[in-house]
């Protein structure tokens, strides 16, 4: 740039008037502008809250369902053991042999570390819930008198009901 150009340039910039002081209308203005800026900030602020809110939300429920379905994965297969242990039992009730009790008391350790509990429903008033009403007969209203196949648990959710007979409220015969 020459010397000439750099003193038009200096010329030039000087002599452009200096801006006015805003006036009063024009202050109302942006003061309005700040105001109304100021609300979508918060309404912004407001609404990337919630959605942080609604993700950590999310994050959790899917870790407490991951859980929930490892949990319960194995139920299949302990609903496919349960009728061999039903067989188990009834063996070990009609035999003298103790190498089938020995069986069964294997089988009810490893369906304990997997938290297969029983159901205790003899006496008990029937509960839907975790009882398979088979047939009604003599004895206390609602109650259960005989369990005809034995409920589980796995932890604590019902994996089978137990098939009971109820009490119809009429006195044995």
């Amino acid at each position: 740039m020459t010397r000439r150009d750099k003193l038009i340039t200096i010329l030039t910039v000087s002599s452009i008037p200096p801006s006015p002081p805003p006036a009063e209308s024009d202050l109302e203005r942006l003061t309005a502008e700040n105001q109304l800026l100021q609300e979508q900030i918060a309404k912004l602020t407001d609404v990337a809250a919630r959605a942080q809110a609604d993700h950590l939300n999310y994050k959790e429920r899917m870790k407490r369902e991951g859980d929930e379905y490892r949990t319960f994965a194995i139920a299949p297969l302990l609903l496919g053991l349960l009728p061999i242990r039903d067989d188990l039992v009834r063996m070990v009730e009609h035999s003298s042999n103790d190498g089938s009790a020995q069986i069964l008391a294997k089988i009810d350790a490893l369906l304990k570390t997997f938290g297969v509990e029983p159901m205790e429903s003899a006496g008990k008033m029937v509960n839907p819930d975790y009882h398979q009403i088979v047939h009604a007969g003599p004895g206390e209203k609602d109650t259960v008198i005989v369990v005809h196949e034995e409920g589980f648990l796995l932890h604590g959710k019902v994996l089978r009901p137990a098939k009971v007979m109820v009490g119809d409220g009429s006195a044995a015969a």
